[in-house]
């Protein structure tokens, strides 16, 4: 058998399988005779019969034996009548198996899971005596029924497939691409144009349409395969709502600056509980990217330290992307006059999201003996365009000057600035000589005052 066959095997087998694998959600009602109802959505395969789907319910059930008709339901959450074999014990009253047909309620003509085929949704009256036995099987979007009790009772209120599977709802979704809302896109999904490094500003909210809790809702954002291979992943958080309560959330995050001029998926995914069965809501977005011609930009200028002493050494670190369309030719420009710099380097940026379409170095800058004070380095780049930005260097005064009189007195130094020949008003104040030497004149008083005292002392003791 040559590959050929092999390959016409296999596709015939994933058209077999496939629909055998597709998943179905079917909504559930359960009707108590307390008036009481128990409405819960089931995700399941589809083609799952029907005593499999309703033992995946989030209350209990009961069931007898299989028989010729397969499993019949004795109990739901306590109500019903007890087992008895492979049937249950009859009272008068029995879990009745309905489906929901055009708005209205129908007895299901098959049974959940007796023979071999399912179902093929046929009411005929009359149907054919000699066609093989078949059972009820999940078909997504279906509505069925459990309401204990006699055959002509009144049947339960209908529920859509919508007041079950779909109770929350994504109301509102909001699209901010660097501050300006983003037409296209809203609760049904849509697209989103934006630029390399735009910020994405998203609000959504949900909403509870329902009569039951939902419960642990929870968002994510996901943008396959856009940062280097990776992904974006955000998250958003809601609290739980009870019937006919809204919430919201709103992320913000960054694209990155190095992009290919593409489009991007993102994906809205909002999982949640109802009854315990979680359940999710997925909206796609197509986010399309947008660039200039021609676009570099620094990235990174970061200066280490950015504040130093004269004659010191500083690094600078830069980084330089071209998020533009084209190739492009670099004269790189870092200057400063006053503190000797000038330094001149070409170098050539790719377009795309490659390594080569990002510079990346640190520079080494010696700075002379100078003046203290804020000196500006300006980064220029020259290529088809010109973009400049500056960059602060802090020179400190770094001097520790000393002085006998400051040390002793504690009065400040005048800067070396002053001119020495302008004298201050307070020299022509007779008071300035005492305050300014107050410490040396009590010193010498004391001292005085204690040479006298010995000399009082020696001449009492003769």
């Amino acid at each position: 058998m040559n590959y050929k066959h092999i390959l016409a095997i296999l596709t015939f087998l994933s058209l077999f399988l496939i629909p055998l694998t597709l998943a179905a959600e079917v909504g559930v009602v359960v009707d108590f005779p307390d008036q009481k109802t128990h409405i819960e959505c089931i995700q399941t395969s589809s083609g799952t019969n029907g005593y499999n789907l309703l033992r995946d319910l989030s209350i209990s059930t009961l069931w007898s034996s299989p028989g010729s008709f397969g499993h019949q339901l004795c109990k739901v959450k306590g109500t019903g009548d007890d087992v008895s074999g492979n049937s249950c014990s009859y009272s008068g009253q029995y879990w009745r198996f309905l489906i929901q047909k055009n708005n209205n309620w129908d007895y299901m003509p098959v049974g959940v899971d007796g023979g071999s085929e399912c179902w093929n949704g046929d009411f005929a009256t009359n149907p054919d005596p000699f066609a093989p036995l078949s059972h009820y099987c999940a078909r997504d979007g279906d509505v069925i029924g459990l309401s204990y009790g006699e055959f002509d009772d009144p049947l339960p209120s209908t529920k859509t497939f919508d007041e079950i599977c779909n109770t929350l709802e994504i109301s509102d979704v909001k699209v901010y691409v660097d501050g300006k809302r983003e037409s296209d896109a809203d609760e049904d999904g849509g697209d989103i144009e934006a630029f390399p490094g735009s910020e994405l500003k998203i609000k959504v909210e949900v909403e509870n349409l329902g009569d039951i809790e939902v419960e642990d809702i929870d968002g994510e954002i996901i943008i396959r395969d856009i940062d280097d291979g990776s992904d974006i992943d955000e998250s958003l958080n809601f609290k739980d709502l009870e019937e006919g309560n809204e919430d919201d959330d709103t992320i913000s995050f960054l694209l990155p600056l190095i992009l290919e001029d593409n489009d991007y998926n993102m994906e809205l995914e909002i999982t949640f509980k109802i009854n315990g069965n979680k359940q999710t809501i997925n909206l796609d977005y197509d986010i399309e990217i947008e660039k200039e011609k021609h676009d570099l930009v620094i990235v990174k200028k970061e200066l280490s330290p950015e504040s130093i002493c004269p004659t010191d050494q500083s690094k600078l670190e830069l980084e330089i992307a071209n998020i533009g369309e084209k190739d492009e030719e670099v004269l790189l420009t870092i200057s400063n006059e006053e503190l000797n710099i000038d330094i001149q380097e070409k170098f050539d940026l790719d377009e795309g999201d490659e390594d080569d379409s990002v510079y990346q170095k640190e520079f080494f800058l010696n700075i002379p003996n100078i003046s203290p004070g804020e000196y500006e380095l300006e980064i220029n780049l020259d290529y088809s365009e010109d973009v400049r930005e500056d960059l602060t260097l802090t020179i400190e005064d770094c001097d520790q000057p000393s002085n006998l009189n400051q040390l002793i007195t504690g009065k400040a130094i005048n800067p070396l600035s002053k001119n020495s020949n302008q004298k201050s008003s307070t020299n022509n104040n007779p008071n300035f000589f005492v305050q300014d030497n107050a410490i040396v004149i009590i010193l010498v008083v004391f001292i005085i005052i204690f040479i006298l005292a010995i000399i009082f002392i020696i001449s009492m003791l003769r």
